[in-house]
């Protein structure tokens, strides 16, 4: 069983999954946002390929910690998200870490690399999911 991260913007969702023991994260793709059906279909479709246990949501807070707009309505669409997993009878733990500065960390890793792209979005996310594997594994 494998953990999924989002990263979740208004056009584009980043996509990162871990590796089944849940040790490493990787990104995984970025899905271009239709209508909220459609895309919670394609990330059904991950959720059943993968085996996916559990989704880590990235939500933006500002400089004191408090919820930002854009982590608002990124726990509004999680929640229809949440609904429309239990309409299809998928049950999945989905829960909710600070993703400030993955996208930053992503384009420094990049920079690091060598490597240049215009999509950052699968690669915050599996900075994300990285530091929430690291959590889990700290706390057990």
């Amino acid at each position: 069983m494998r953990i999924m991260a989002l990263d979740v913007g208004f056009k584009k969702i980043g996509v990162a999954l871990s590796d089944p023991l849940n040790l490493t994260a990787y990104p995984y793709k970025v899905i271009y946002r239709k209508s909220n059906r459609e895309t919670f279909k394609e990330l059904l479709k991950i959720v059943e390929e993968k085996e996916v246990k559990e989704v880590v949501i990235g939500l933006p807070l500002d400089k004191e910690g408090k919820k930002s707009l854009m982590a608002e309505k990124i726990e509004k669409f999680s929640g229809k998200f949440k609904e429309f997993l239990k309409e299809v009878g998928k049950e999945v733990n989905i829960v909710f870490r600070d993703e400030s500065f993955t996208t930053e960390e992503a384009k420094e890793l990049l920079r690091s690399l060598g490597k240049e792209r215009k999509e950052l979005d699968d690669v915050a996310a599996a900075i994300l999911l990285k530091e929430y594997l690291e959590e889990i594994t700290r706390g057990s």
